[in-house]
């Protein structure tokens, strides 16, 4: 499923030819099993003495609504895993970065940030998934 109320626009260049083509890409949730119909988000690591590694973890609707209410994705530099609404990809599905210019105003993904109660404290499941990204909420 696209959650096609997030949208950002996305030039690929062609190594090859430098042939550019653009996409406007959404999150999408994932079609596998322990995933399935969550988002990904994409966190980039620095551990003293070890290369630069990127950790991601799965999140339902209403998690990534509670991430992106409390300031979680831009504070620890967070992107979502996004496809092209129409047509194909080629290659991986990049992971870029949410603005508040890019979530369509009035859209149940707006609504359901604006709900979110960002006094209380996130849920043990919500907690738990972002451990593997090395966040503590």
């Amino acid at each position: 499923m696209l959650l096609t109320d997030i949208a950002v626009e996305h030039t690929l260049v062609s190594k090859k030819d430098g042939v550019r083509q653009t996409f406007l890409l959404h999150p999408f949730t994932d079609t596998q099993r322990d995933s399935l119909g969550k988002f990904e988000i994409v966190r980039d690591i620095q551990e003293p003495g070890y290369k630069d590694v990127k950790r991601s973890t799965f999140v339902t609707f209403q998690q990534l609504a509670e991430l992106y209410a409390k300031g979680v994705l831009d504070e620890f530099g967070f992107s979502v895993r996004m496809c092209p609404g129409q047509g194909t990809y080629p290659g991986k599905h990049p992971a870029k970065k949410i603005l508040p210019s890019n979530i369509k105003p009035g859209s149940p993904f707006d609504l359901a940030v604006q709900q979110v109660d960002v006094s209380k404290s996130a849920t043990r499941e919500l907690r738990t998934a972002l451990l593997r990204t090395s966040v503590k909420l």
